[in-house]
């Protein structure tokens, strides 16, 4: 792994199909992992796993830096803050009806816990950062989301959402969408995503948006792409679908198989999703159960298009175990990939890695 990759290389599709695994980690000995998580220089990254330790990596260096163990609570979506070295992690998920539901936050210098967020009742599903603020949004099994400011150990306010959900910031940290699939007992296919601003979520969402999909799919991440146009919405299926940020609207559906294969990244232990748009929003990189990611450009979707397009993928590249996490590095120009080990990606030019 090299810093050259950082600026020295624009994302492009030639590039992105030169992409190849470049150095496994396997420090939660064959423990399912359940999050990665880059910092924002992108230098280091974050995992946790189902073996209750959360394992910090060097992508500049290609190395493991330290474990943190995390035995009494577990650890679960490990997500930098903006502080260095700092972490907030929730509980392992677990049946035990007396497990602790607190949202934790954590120097990972002193591996010592500097602050814990209480008023969840059941396991927290989803788990993300503002993108320019220090606050952060809970979702859970209580079906409710939270927010939270990282000075308080209280929740400063709280949105029932009526199912679990999943939640996500825009890039500019004032609107954020909380994403419901469909329920299970509704065969008709219909989830929904709300969209609410910052500074006013408690009289609810200015905008809801249905989305109609394959039946028994379930969402597992939803994600803004950076320049704020698009809205992903990943699935634990062959399918995944983008929609316009600003509407709602549902512009095309990425179609890795020929048929829907509902449930193909299905798992006892919940992940935190495999597909990530690159830090342009121009690709989407997804995951797959033979550890292949495949490569979708974006360029063609349209918001003019009276109908969803479907777009399949320009170019599917050979990886290592299963790909049920993907995560984009937000400034250098590599990948991280996840099951029950880290693989760290990079691009190969001329037959080298850089």
């Amino acid at each position: 792994m090299s810093k050259k990759s950082s600026s020295t290389v624009a994302i492009t599709d030639k590039v992105l199909s030169t992409l190849r695994p470049a150095k496994n980690f396997s420090n939660h000995e064959g423990a399912s992992i359940t999050s990665l998580d880059f910092d924002d220089s992108g230098q280091f990254l974050l995992s946790a796993g189902v073996d209750r330790s959360i394992q910090l990596y060097d992508c500049h260096k290609g190395t493991k830096v330290k474990v943190i163990p995390s035995q009494k609570y577990g650890a679960h979506l490990a997500r930098f803050t903006h502080h260095d070295n700092c972490c907030l992690h929730a509980s392992t998920p677990a049946s035990e009806t007396d497990a602790d539901h607190s949202v934790r936050y954590l120097s990972l210098t002193t591996k010592s816990y500097l602050r814990y967020f209480r008023g969840h009742k059941d396991q927290v599903t989803c788990l993300e950062v503002n993108p320019v603020s220090e606050t952060f949004l809970s979702a859970s099994a209580d079906h409710t989301v939270k927010h939270w400011d990282l000075r308080a150990t209280t929740p400063s306010g709280n949105v029932v959402a009526g199912q679990t959900s999943l939640v996500a910031y825009d890039p500019h940290g004032i609107v954020f969408v909380v994403a419901k699939d469909p329920d299970a007992a509704d065969d008709s296919g219909k989830g929904t995503v709300q969209f609410y601003d910052l500074s006013h979520y408690e009289r609810g969402p200015f905008a809801t948006a249905s989305i109609y999909c394959t039946p028994g799919q379930r969402w597992t991440k939803t994600e803004f792409s950076n320049n704020g146009k698009l809205l992903l919405i990943g699935t634990d299926s062959a399918d995944h679908y983008i929609l316009d940020a600003m509407s709602g609207k549902l512009l095309t559906r990425l179609s890795q198989s020929e048929e829907p294969q509902v449930g193909w990244l299905r798992f006892n232990y919940a992940s935190s999703g495999s597909v990530s748009f690159t830090s342009c929003g121009k690709f989407v990189l997804a995951g797959s159960p033979s550890g292949k990611i495949s490569l979708f450009d974006l360029s063609t979707v349209k918001a003019s298009e009276k109908n969803p397009s479907v777009v399949k993928p320009f170019d599917v590249l050979n990886g290592y175990g299963i790909s049920k996490i993907v995560a984009w590095n937000p400034k250098l120009l590599n990948v991280a990939t996840a099951d029950d080990s880290v693989v760290l990606w990079a691009p190969d030019v001329d037959g080298d890695l850089i």
